[in-house]
């Protein structure tokens, strides 16, 4: 595929290669609707960063989450959104009705006391790792008959340092150990033994809940300062998306003025957007011109739309072209962009483009399906069906 090729999203031109390389950031049952939500996307980003030209912005690049400093076009995009978002205010009934609403929530993580006994695969094969497993099974069904073992199987067969301690892990919070684990630990009660070996990237453990104590529930007080930038966050979030819309909504009823380069960056001298007036322009004012340019067929779609509205073709042309403008939708403007940008009759094919889409030959009916209709009909005297002898 040519680095020329482009298409229109939201009135926006972008460049295949662009929207191939966007499209790996969005994950999609179909490669259609993954390049429709690359398209809006990139889309989207034109259409913020034209108006943080129009309102003037002269952003000031920061640094990102993870210490980088964003980019010149990341900081407009910004700056737009903080200067013209206003999300709706928060009501202070909804604030305390999501900590009502959850009384299991808002409270203290659990503190566990823990044991394990780690079978570790001699070495990181299938038959290494079978071979742990059917040992920690064997372990945990001696357990089972004789849970008082535990310390003392933890001190002769588990791989983990923590033998030496009787496998004690000690006491734990969320995200002292892998999240597998924990979550076998939160299904025991005190002193009992997982009824199935839990596998991690260390091997197979066998472990035992100790002790616990659960978490208390946080007063209101503690918690509404949290649940409230929750739903700020949330609520910024939606409008920003609603304020986005608009603009791309907005920027989708007029003819491509805005294109983005295919390096990302906003391009206020593209070929396709620029051509279109600089090819086209003249043309919307004189039909007769247009009309000297057309193929055959073209011309001849106009002549009968002509005689079918009793006007001259220069007329109906003249009327086609600033309706086209109005009308047309991305495709309707991929094509003509295209027909600009590569074709060596720009004007004829593009106007091709207009005519073909503002008068759409009529289906006729199919004589197949018309025979098939007659061959339904009611069989001739003396037949009983088209089998008959």
């Amino acid at each position: 595929m040519s680095s020329d090729l482009s298409a229109v999203f939201f009135g926006v031109e972008i460049p295949e290669t662009l929207l191939a390389a966007e499209m790996q950031n969005h994950t999609a049952a179909s490669m259609k609707e993954s390049r429709q939500m690359a398209g809006r996307a990139l889309a989207a980003k034109a259409v913020l960063l034209a108006r943080g030209e129009a309102i003037d912005l002269k952003p000031e690049q920061e640094l990102n989450e993870n210490g980088q400093q964003e980019t010149l076009e990341e900081a407009m995009m910004r700056e737009v959104l903080n200067a013209e978002v206003e999300p709706a205010p928060l009501d202070p009934v909804a604030v305390r009705k999501i900590y009502d609403d959850q009384p299991n929530g808002f409270s203290t993580p659990p503190l566990l006391e823990a044991s394990h006994i780690l079978i570790a695969p001699r070495e990181n094969d299938e038959t290494s790792w079978q071979a742990a497993e059917a040992q920690a099974h064997e372990v945990l069904a001696l357990l089972q008959e004789k849970p008082g073992k535990f310390f003392s199987l933890a001190r002769t067969v588990s791989g983990c340092p923590s033998s030496s301690d009787g496998g004690s892990l000690g006491q734990l919070r969320p995200g002292d150990v892998l999240a597998v684990i924990w979550d076998a630990l939160l299904t025991l009660e005190p002193e009992q033994i997982a009824n199935a070996p839990v596998k991690t990237e260390h091997g197979w453990h066998i472990v035992k809940l100790d002790h616990r104590v659960d978490g208390r529930r946080l007063p209101f007080e503690h918690v509404e300062g949290h649940i409230r930038s929750q739903l700020e966050m949330r609520a910024w979030t939606l409008a920003a998306a609603q304020y986005v819309d608009r603009l791309l909504r907005a920027n989708a009823e007029n003819a491509p003025t805005l294109a983005i380069s295919s390096l990302g960056e906003l391009d206020r001298e593209s070929a396709g957007v620029g051509r279109i007036h600089m090819v086209l322009g003249d043309i919307f004012s004189q039909p007769e011109k247009a009309l000297s340019v057309l193929d055959e067929d073209c011309l001849a779609i106009l002549q009968g739309a002509a005689k079918a509205q009793n006007a001259s073709p220069e007329t109906v042309l003249g009327l086609a072209i600033p309706a086209f403008l109005n009308e047309a939708d991305d495709e309707a403007w991929t094509k003509v962009i295209s027909c600009l940008r590569e074709s060596e009759a720009p004007l004829k094919d593009s106007l091709a483009v207009i005519v073909k889409r503002q008068f759409p030959k009529e289906s006729k009916p199919s004589r197949v399906l018309d025979i098939g209709h007659r061959q339904s009909a009611t069989p001739p005297a003396g037949k009983c069906h088209d089998h008959c002898c």
